[in-house]
């Protein structure tokens, strides 16, 4: 086959173009940090990195529903530790205000009954405890769990966290589920410190020893929901490892996928240089003179 001075000069160029297009598209990889700048450089490594993206965005939302649900406990939780030691207190005055030497004088028993009625007044604050703008006992209510009374204001209904695939967490617990509920013959513990206090300062041991019980009763009842509370937020702990773990696994792999390695793009970069140069060199010497040669 004959080999003609344009056929010469249209593979030459051609040669010149793709050498300087390699050139261009690492140069682009270092200056964007990315191996792939659009689909088609690589349509397998595109659809997977698409993937690890929609896994990542998941377990970023994970994550920050974790973070929230971790919030929210850790609110409870450090509430609920308040009102025990609220109530280890109340404990010590029935104990003091059924000892007859201790309510012999009145104004001691005036001062012990305050000193309960202090008590309910800081442990109905702590159950209107609120996360964010949210009260954390009043079920999916709006507002307030209880009102300056002690009336409960909320429902039953669970605040559900989503947390892992498939896996979803009821982050609350209701005031009757901590509190006890109102009425009956025992009635909510903000009942039965009202009625304490009033048997202390009336110096009525028979009172004092019923309350006393019912007291015991409700220190369990908030020590039951303190551990209960503890167990959802050590789940929640564990599966927070296991999303840090997953999202930094998905990073590596789409970094892999992604991300140039800058020692081998600019090692590439010059390699590709030096070749494209050497062509230049090559091609201004075989290419044929045109008639702007001649003329300048």
């Amino acid at each position: 086959m004959r080999v003609t001075s344009s056929m010469m000069t249209t593979n030459t160029l051609r040669d010149l173009n793709l050498s300087l297009g390699r050139l261009q598209k690492t140069q682009t990889q270092l200056s964007t940090g990315r191996q792939i700048t659009k689909a088609s450089d690589n349509p397998t490594g595109t659809a997977t990195a698409m993937g690890l993206r929609k896994q990542l965005n998941r377990a970023d939302q994970h994550s920050r529903s974790l973070e929230d649900a971790a919030g929210w406990l850790g609110t409870a939780d450090s509430a609920l530790t308040s009102g025990l030691d609220l109530l280890a207190r109340a404990k010590e005055l029935a104990i003091a205000g059924a000892n007859s030497g201790g309510i012999s004088d009145p104004n001691a028993r005036i001062a012990m009954a305050t000193e309960l009625r202090s008590i309910r007044s800081q442990l109905l604050g702590l159950a209107n405890t609120t996360y964010g703008s949210r009260s954390i006992f009043n079920g999916t209510a709006s507002g307030a769990a209880y009102s300056s009374t002690g009336v409960y204001n909320g429902n039953t209904g669970s605040v559900v966290r989503d947390v892992a695939a498939q896996d979803s967490l009821a982050i609350n617990l209701t005031g009757t589920q901590v509190f006890g509920t109102a009425g009956g013959a025992v009635g909510d513990v903000f009942e039965v410190l009202d009625r304490l206090a009033t048997a202390v300062q009336a110096g009525n041991d028979t009172a004092i020893a019923a309350e006393h019980l019912n007291l015991d009763s409700a220190t369990q009842l908030m020590s039951a929901a303190t551990v209960d509370i503890g167990s959802r937020a050590a789940k929640i702990d564990s599966i927070r490892s296991r999303t840090a773990d997953q999202v930094l696994r998905l990073r590596d792999q789409l970094s892999n996928i992604e991300d140039v390695d800058p020692a081998s793009a600019i090692l590439t970069e010059k390699m590709q240089e030096n070749s494209y140069q050497a062509a230049l060199q090559v091609a201004a010497k075989i290419l044929p003179m045109s008639l702007l040669d001649f003329l300048r």
